[in-house]
């Protein structure tokens, strides 16, 4: 895949696990490249010292934050700390997209939060552009407010689900999408619920709405994750199915 001139942006894996990080694992987080930009998309435990690897936090475009939950917000702080207190002087806001749900809870941690963002709340199902790509956010189902987001640029389509169970849009969030990221709480042996995926659902889905590719995400710690990736395999059709790994930098080709 490397050199294709079908590619349009990339997709860098800060961090895949699901409710707590680990030793191998991150929390949920995800580095955005469309053209010279870096969007963080989520910013769960761990996913801060991963985006250092990749990028210079002070040219940041911006954050988006799916939702409340601390395994995808809680190092928004260490942004925050770097932005306003790392240099001489605070640097200027950051946008943040965001549930204002979460910005409750962020700035009543902190109060300082705000004046090192610029928060945010987009409408959901509205496009709105970040650094040049065509984003639309799409509600979740999830016991908090949720934003699932698609991410397009330069006729590439990126999906990704955050947390979700299975009453959701998920044709208007990853139709069509080149590539799905999406969450696999859950394995066949577990019992369901309403707020999460299993990875069977999610190889179900992208199989449903047409994607080409799934990278499955939030994955359970402590558990055989290879176990996962077949579960979905056996539902995804002809979609290709990816297990993510920290560190991963997929190409997203139209």
């Amino acid at each position: 895949m490397a050199g294709d001139s079908r590619v349009s942006f990339h997709v860098t894996i800060l961090g895949s696990s699901g409710m707590f990080a680990t030793a191998e694992r991150a929390c949920s987080g995800y580095l955005l490249e469309p053209g010279d930009a870096a969007i963080w998309m989520d910013a769960g435990a761990g996913t801060w010292q991963q985006l250092l690897r990749h990028t210079d936090y002070r040219t940041l475009a911006g954050i988006i934050l799916s939702h409340r939950h601390p395994d995808h917000t809680t190092d928004v702080f260490q942004c925050h700390h770097a932005r306003q207190y790392g240099g001489p002087v605070p640097l200027e806001p950051l946008p943040v997209w965001t549930t204002e749900e979460t910005v409750g809870r962020l700035v009543g941690f902190s109060k300082e939060c705000g004046d090192a963002f610029d928060f945010r709340t987009p409408e959901a199902g509205r496009e709105i552009e970040v650094a040049g790509a065509d984003v639309t956010f799409h509600a979740m189902a999830h016991p908090p407010d949720t934003l699932g987001v698609r991410f397009e640029y330069e006729g590439a389509v990126l999906a990704y689900s955050s947390d979700t169970g299975p009453n959701a849009d998920f044709s208007a969030l990853a139709g069509g999408a080149n590539v799905f990221i999406c969450e696999a709480t859950f394995q066949g042996s577990d019992g369901g619920w309403e707020g999460h995926l299993s990875a069977a659902d999610a190889g179900r889905i992208a199989s449903d709405v047409g994607c080409e590719r799934l990278v499955l995400t939030h994955l359970p710690p402590g558990r055989d994750h290879a176990r996962s990736l077949e579960e979905a395999k056996e539902t995804a059709g002809g979609v290709e199915v990816l297990l993510a790994q920290d560190g991963m930098r997929i190409e997203v080709r139209r």
